[in-house]
Parts: C-alpha cells; structure tokens; sequence
C-alpha cells in the first residue's frame, strides 16, 4: 500500500482565493463582532484575513492590535464627521491618525473589543470602511478642489460619488483578484494621479464650432508597487454619463480576466501589458451597450506641480480654499478636531484631503481668512508651507507595517527618520525655491510612492561596519507625473538611514548651484548628471 502524500501547502494566490471562495468578505462582519466578545486570541487566520473588507489590518506588531482604514471619497469630511474622529483618535489611537496617498485617513493600535463601538460611531455621522481594503474597489479618488476651482474643467464630485456608489458593498465586485483603484479628476492639473490608477478618469476638453465640449477620457493599467507601471490611454473619448458604465465594464475584465493564481501577477496592470491596450479596448466596447466615440484630442500639457496647497479663490465670489500642509501626513487628535472646528466656524463645513498627504477647507470667506490661516499656523499646519513639508511624504513605515523593512515615521514630535531629513532640508534650505517633491518608504511597496519622486526613499537593510544589520535607505531620482511622467531611476546607492539627511542637503544644494536658470528644474538636473556625480554627492565622497 502506497505511503499517503501529505498535503501540498497551499500558496499565498491558492489560500487567498479559498478564503474568498467560502466566505465573500462582505460576510465577515457578523463574525468581526462575536470576536470582539471573545477576543484576540479566538481568531481564526482565515477571517483575520476578510477583514479587510470592513477596512480592518493587524499592525506591526502583530499582537493584538490594528490600523483601521476610514473610506473617504474624493477625501472629503464634515465638521460633525472630524469631530467624532477626532474622538476617537484622542481615545482609541494613542492621539494621532496618519492621512493616507489615497485621500483616506487611517487609526492605529486598536483592539478588536473596541472596533464594535467604533464602527457604529463612524456609521453614525455617515463614515464607512467598507472596502477600505481587501480584494476590492478601493476609495475613489479625485481632486479636493471638485466644484470650487475657477479652472477646472468639470465639476466631477457627482461622478465620484456614483461610481464609489456602484462599487462599495456591491458583490458583484467583492471578490476581485486583487485591489483595484480608481481616480476621477475634473481639474486641469490633473491632481487625481491617473497615471497610477487602474483606472484614471480625467476631464478633457476638444474643439467644436464656436467652442469647446467636455468630456472624459480614460486610462487603464497604473500602479506601483514592485514592477510599477504607468496606465495606457484608452482611445476614447466619453460623456459624463458613461462613465459609470466604463468603470462598471472595467471591473468586469479585471474581475473575470484577472491572474488568480499568483499574487504578485494579480493586479489589472499585467493583464493590459498582456493583452496590449488594443485588444483591451476591444474588450471594452463589446461589455458596453454605446459605440464610444473614437475622436479624442491629443494629450494636454500637464504640469508637475499638481498640489492645491495656500489660499486660492474660489469660483465663487468673496470665498477661498485654504490648503493647509500637514508634517509627514500624521495628525493629532487636536490638530483633528481644529480643522473641524475651523471648517464649521469659518466654512462650509467641508475638508478635503489630498494624496499628497495634506488637507483643503473650503469656501471660507475673504475676511476669516487671515484668522483660519493663523489658528492653522498656531496648530503646525501652515497654509505657506515650504517646497519641503508641502511636498514630503511618508508611508507608515515599520512602526505600524508588516511588509516594511525600515521605520520611516514615528509618533508625533518624535526624531524618526523622515522627520530628521525634513528637519535638515528645511533648516539649512529654507530659502530653497523649486519645485521636488520627496517620497520616504519603509519597503519596495510603493505605498509611499517613491517611484513618482524627485527623490524616492526605499527602506532596506544594510551590513554596517561591524557586519550588523542597520536600516537604510536605497535611492530612486527624477520621477515625476504629468508632463514628464516616469519612475525614478534607481542608483543603485543604498545608504544608512542616519546618512540620509545630510545626502539630501548635499544633492539638493549642488542642484541649486548648478541651476541653469530659475526655470531650470530637478527633473532636467538628474537627467544630465551622471550615477557616478550622483554617488558622490549622496556619499560625501569625492567625485
């Protein structure tokens, strides 16, 4: 008689799409609140895992605790809304939530005894986390000036609203190979980040007789992560209406077509690199009950500054958006409940984030102005931010995350190593006046972007000179979006965590002295400097 075999273990795609199989994550809640009775101890790994789907991760380390994931469409909140998560913060998070480069804002170190209660509060005032994260349609992005920005091309908030409304809790996309992301963007700068999208929807003008139509076009295939790749342009241009009906039929590909069998191949990216963008076109109009219109202008010059920081007016007369930056996108439960008390007295009510990890108020009038702007001020969230904390981002890095090998942030106030190197640019380059944008992450991941950076910050691991182990960090330079879209080139130079400072001050001065005009930019710099004077210049050593 043959020895038995023992069973093959399962890989992470096999095990992922089990757990999918027997229970839609949408399920789990039922289960999430009988944990909450019974405790950290009685979860099994396999619901553990679905919940996810009510936006719901155990945090670095795994012990008991989570980051709790908010879904804000367009990173839009009310007055009402920061208040109670501000609440929250304050009691449940230690005092502090991080803003996320999806417009979403995140809690951590909660217990699952608590989430129950949470959950209920957050419902209450109309906030949900329902597929925050998971195998799922993620938070729709947009621009956080939709329907106030003089120069936006088309008021986008209602199709933000109504593709988030297809997708969120809908089962027929719950189940997805794996996460799926969408940007929607009226503006003309583009902020949405389409370029890394899944699918990025963006309003374009053309010419007709006597003026112009708007409309949209669309991109498919963006991402990042470890094999990042820019999203291809679909060869259409569509009507406000139908873009519902566009996502809906995209998600249906994804969802159908899709690699299943290995996580690391899942994303739409690979299947529109597989495919090419014009069988995935093909594709496209047969899932669609219209005939798209083919006759799409070509590409607008898009800039690289994309933010929407500092007082600008409104298309409304008299009112202004007040763009105020946040340090490394962490926000205490004060600072939290300032900018709802600020919105309320001085506002509309209404704050948005951005994927830049910084928030907007909106329609304040022209005389409060000058008050909201000090009493942000007072509270370190300045509205005249410098190039440096506008435009630095970090991912949680280590503290919180599993995947990540370096610390990247820490508590508020605390010497971490993002913080280290935004405090030395900003005191020995204050004056310094061009625009770069800095991306800090603890891994390859990209949650932190670092590929879309002036300089991109990727933690790794290094020998140091007594063959320990020490954090450090590997150096990506000249990504952008926009008009010179492109990841960043990897130097291949991986330096210490606590060398990094110092590196950027020598890289961006060098910048500066080599400028060949003001208009002169970082991107064109890295593009006519060599690896080797870039070696010298991060190391310190002689070129």
């Amino acid at each position: 008689m043959a020895a038995e075999q023992p069973a093959r273990k399962e890989s992470k795609a096999q095990r992922a799409e089990r757990i999918k199989r027997e229970k839609d994550g949408l399920d789990v809640l039922d289960d999430l609140l009988r944990y909450s009775k019974l405790g950290w101890e009685a979860i099994e790994p396999d619901d553990l895992d679905r919940f996810k789907w009510y936006g719901l991760y155990p945090q670095q380390p795994k012990a008991g605790h989570f980051m709790l994931r908010l879904r804000l469409p367009n990173g839009e909140m009310r007055a009402q809304q920061l208040a109670v998560v501000a609440e929250l913060t304050a009691r449940f998070a230690r005092g502090f939530a991080d803003v996320t480069t999806r417009q979403n804002l995140q809690l951590h170190w909660l217990t699952i005894e608590d989430i129950p209660y949470i959950l209920t509060r957050l419902a209450a005032v109309g906030v949900t986390t329902v597929e925050a994260c998971g195998d799922t349609p993620r938070n729709v992005v947009g621009c956080p000036l939709h329907g106030v920005d003089p120069g936006e091309l088309y008021d986008a908030r209602g199709l933000v609203d109504d593709v988030n409304r297809l997708f969120v809790a809908n089962r027929a996309f719950s189940n997805l190979p794996r996460k799926f992301k969408i940007s929607i963007g009226g503006c003309r700068l583009r902020c949405a980040q389409p370029e890394i999208n899944d699918i990025g929807v963006s309003a374009i003008a053309r010419p007709r007789r006597g003026g112009v139509e708007v409309g949209f076009e669309a991109v498919v295939g963006g991402g990042l992560s470890t094999v990042p790749r820019l999203a291809q342009r679909l060869p259409f241009f569509f009507q406000p209406w139908q873009v519902r009906p566009v996502c809906a039929a995209i998600g249906a590909i994804f969802r159908e077509h899709g690699n299943r069998d290995k996580r690391t191949a899942a994303r739409l990216k690979f299947l529109v690199e597989a495919w090419g963008i014009e069988r995935f076109a093909a594709e496209l109009v047969d899932r669609l009950d219209f005939a798209p219109d083919t006759d799409l202008p070509p590409l607008p010059a898009l800039p690289r500054e994309r933010d929407h920081l500092g007082v600008l007016p409104q298309r409304q007369p008299g009112l202004h958006s007040v763009g105020l930056a946040t340090r490394l996108g962490r926000l205490t439960a004060e600072q939290l409940a300032l900018v709802g008390r600020l919105a309320a007295e001085h506002g509309d009510g209404v704050v948005r984030f951005t994927n830049n990890q910084n928030l907007v108020l909106l329609s304040v009038p022209t005389a409060r102005v000058d008050e909201v702007v000090r009493q942000a001020n007072n509270a370190l969230l300045p509205a005249d931010a410098d190039i440096w904390q506008r435009n630095f981002v970090a991912c949680t890095g280590a503290q919180f995350c599993n995947l990540a090998l370096t610390d990247t942030k820490l508590d508020p106030g605390a010497d971490s190593p993002a913080e280290a190197a935004l405090r030395a640019l900003q005191e020995r380059l204050g004056h310094f006046r061009h625009f770069v944008r800095i991306n800090y992450n603890g891994c390859p991941n990209a949650c932190g972007q670092h590929w879309i950076a002036d300089v991109g910050l990727q933690g790794v691991r290094l020998k140091g000179p007594g063959g320990e182990e020490v954090p450090g960090a590997l150096v990506t330079v000249g990504g952008g979006l926009g008009q010179q879209s492109g990841f960043g080139r990897n130097t291949g130079i991986r330096l210490p965590l606590t060398a990094v400072p110092d590196a950027l001050v020598r890289l961006f001065t060098a910048f500066e002295q080599q400028a060949e005009s003001a208009e002169d930019d970082f991107h064109a710099f890295v593009g006519r400097t060599s690896d080797d004077e870039l070696r010298a210049l991060l190391t310190g050593a002689e070129s």
